[in-house]
């Protein structure tokens, strides 16, 4: 007989509230206080000092910050300087961040399937490949190196560019190599994930193009003395926006940098630990993390075997939320009527610049109709899904998120 879940009326597993994602203290008051004492509130040496210390953390040669993830890859969407109607492929399971870039600079995002990784399947991306194709897209979903390998080798046989969608994978390696630097440029997030200052985002190359242009474009491409239109007369030299991130974001960086190890080896724990006491529940499956890649877990990915718990991974999730787990939560952008990108409104409708259909008809004989776009192993994957969202958690609090889980899958098991 199986105990009565909470969500039935039964005691629930937890009663406590969960600790912290991240330590802010005492230093980091200190370094915003330092900013603000000096009177430079804008972009200055504290940014610099991120810059350079970020680049050196990945081994690359140039990093430029900026206030977002999604202003991250749109600078880097930004820096291939494509032409309106390119394509670039990418995954469907990812936050619109990754995409937004793209449709601002008028590009036509073009959906690739994944695997059990949760990432992108190379073998679907060079089936999307088109004479309008301009680069792919890799993006690491949770924090799961996608297969870069494969990816570097599509990319550079059909000429194409490697971007790498880092937001979610901060020290997360393919292979024994940091995501972020195996494509020819990379953007990360600093809005809540391992490194966090509440916003702000970076971009990384060692391609000195690229460079340039990223460097140009997050300022509205005007020639600041430090920056490679120096000298010139002072204009806008090509469309770009504004976003610069200040000092007191990048002082907060600073001293949250030298405690991301510990977070992502803490988070890395907890999800080894909450596999190994699941391990003998065969409905409940982790993502798939390829040999030899470490996982960085922002977040913990799992796929139900629905058939089997005669449930929805929405039932199950809210059951185990009951428990008093409240970081677990149901698929994905899994499916249903807002699921995967290309069923979000903005797509489907399409609903982007006004009442037209640009750039989606641009110099196309037929729009690109997002309506009859399918990912057939993603969707019955990812709406199979449950998300655990990593804190610092103790091994006793992991001990109860696999104890509810266990509980509620018993449950739906025999029920």
């Amino acid at each position: 007989m199986t105990e009565t879940l909470a969500i039935h009326g039964g005691t629930p597993v937890r009663t406590q509230p969960f600790g912290p994602s991240h330590e802010f203290g005492d230093e980091d008051i200190a370094a915003l206080a330092e900013v603000v004492h000096s009177g430079n509130l804008g972009r200055g040496e504290q940014v610099t000092r991120f810059e350079e210390a970020w680049a050196a953390r990945h081994g690359m040669q140039h990093a430029v910050t900026v206030n977002s993830g999604t202003s991250a890859m749109h600078t880097c969407v930004a820096a291939i300087n494509p032409d309106p109607g390119d394509e670039i492929i990418v995954t469907p399971w990812t936050s619109g961040g990754s995409i937004i870039g793209m449709m601002l600079h008028n590009v036509v995002p073009i959906f690739a399937d994944i695997d059990d990784t949760y990432n992108i399947d190379p073998e679907d991306v060079e089936r999307k490949i088109t004479p309008r194709t301009r680069a792919i897209m890799a993006v690491h979903l949770f924090g799961n190196p996608c297969d870069m390998d494969a990816l570097r080798a599509i990319a550079d046989r059909h000429g194409l560019f490697l971007i790498e969608d880092c937001a979610q994978a901060h020290l997360a390696e393919y292979q024994g190599q940091i995501v972020g630097t195996m494509g020819d440029i990379s953007g990360c997030s600093f809005g809540g994930k391992h490194l966090s200052a509440g916003m702000g985002g970076a971009v990384l190359t060692d391609n000195e193009v690229l460079w340039e242009r990223a460097l140009l474009f997050r300022d509205v491409a005007l020639p600041r003395g430090d920056g490679p239109y120096a000298g010139r007369p002072y204009a806008n030299y090509f469309l770009a926006p504004n976003y610069k991130i200040n000092d007191l974001i990048a002082a907060v960086l600073l001293t949250q940098l030298p405690k991301v190890e510990e977070y992502v080896a803490c988070k890395i724990r907890a999800a080894h630990q909450l596999i190994d006491l699941l391990a003998d529940v065969p409905e409940i499956v982790p993502q798939r993390v390829r040999p030899g890649n470490r996982h960085s877990y922002w977040t913990m990915g799992f796929t139900l075997d629905t058939e089997r718990l005669r449930c929805t991974a929405w039932e199950y999730a809210e059951a185990v939320q009951a428990e008093g787990i409240s970081p677990v939560s149901g698929p994905y952008i899994g499916t249903g009527k807002f699921g995967p990108l290309y069923r979000n409104p903005f797509l489907a409708e399409p609903n982007c610049y006004g009442r037209s259909r640009f750039p989606f008809d641009y110099g196309r004989e037929r729009p690109v109709d997002y309506r009859l776009v399918k990912c057939p192993n993603g969707e019955a994957l990812m709406g199979r899904g449950i998300l655990l969202s990593m804190r610092l958690f103790t091994e006793e609090e992991v001990a109860g998120i696999a104890r509810a889980m266990r509980k509620v899958a018993a449950h739906y098991r025999e029920g």
